[in-house]
């Protein structure tokens, strides 16, 4: 057997069905046994790509980590953070204990919550015009121009739009953090589409556990501010302080 790691603590956490702690330091590692050879590093590689099996793992690491959230504050880990045996994950608490104590005094009484930021591609297409004069100017040359003219101009709007696009969901991603920092005085990571793999954007925040009804405000406030450019906030939370607790 090897140790399946969820997360890390103050020692004296309270504990889910089936997890297990580990103590080092007035620090303690949650973890349950798994099978070596089901978990090593070629089965896993083997099976990157079975969703059935990454998605019953995935389900029950989000369980436990739901279950220990409402013990108190943890560091959670990422699925398949593994440790060879219970000696080798104490020294491991005890080696790091400065830094996870900093991290759980940084993170204490705090959740992280998600704004992810979506466009509909037509209302955001029709709104771009507004937000950005050039494309407007373009618009109306080629509405103008002769059907050849027309036709090398439509390219190039089309190209145009594309960059403003780009352009303006970063301008907006940059609204709403500010809308955020404002509003909250919160810690916050912007996730752009390049970073996120073409994902939406994304905007994390680090709130105490009582903001979350003014979170909720500004979220309804910034969807009616955005509503006419086709753009829509999906709130999501609250989640185990990942984006923070790195």
């Amino acid at each position: 057997m090897i140790l399946y790691v969820y997360a890390i603590g103050r020692a004296g956490h309270p504990l889910p069905d089936d997890v297990e702690a580990v103590d080092g330091g007035g620090l303690s590692a949650f973890f349950a046994p798994v099978d070596e050879v089901e978990f090593s590093q070629p089965v896993i590689d083997a099976r990157s790509k079975d969703v059935e099996w990454l998605g019953a793992i995935g389900y029950r690491h989000q369980n436990v980590m739901n279950a220990l959230m409402r013990g108190g504050t943890i560091i959670p880990l990422r699925a398949f953070t593994l440790f060879k045996n219970h000696a080798t994950l104490k020294h491991h608490l005890e080696e790091n204990r400065e830094q996870f104590e900093k991290i759980l005094e940084r993170i204490d009484g705090k959740q992280e919550w998600t704004l992810r930021i979506e466009f509909d591609p037509e209302r955001w297409r029709d709104a771009l015009s507004k937000r950005v004069d050039s494309l407007a100017a373009l618009e109306a040359d080629v509405a103008a121009a002769a059907p050849g003219k027309a036709f090398l101009l439509g390219k190039k709007l089309d190209e145009e739009r594309k960059r403003a696009s780009r352009e303006a969901e970063q301008e907006v991603a940059a609204e709403i953090e500010q809308a955020v920092l404002d509003k909250l005085a919160c810690e916050a990571v912007a996730e752009s589409r390049e970073r996120r793999d073409g994902a939406f954007p994304q905007i994390n925040v680090l709130i105490p556990r009582d903001e979350e009804a003014r979170l909720q405000e500004l979220h309804d406030a910034l969807a009616r501010r955005y509503d006419d450019e086709g753009v829509t906030l999906a709130l999501t939370g609250p989640w185990p302080p990942y984006t923070f607790a790195r």
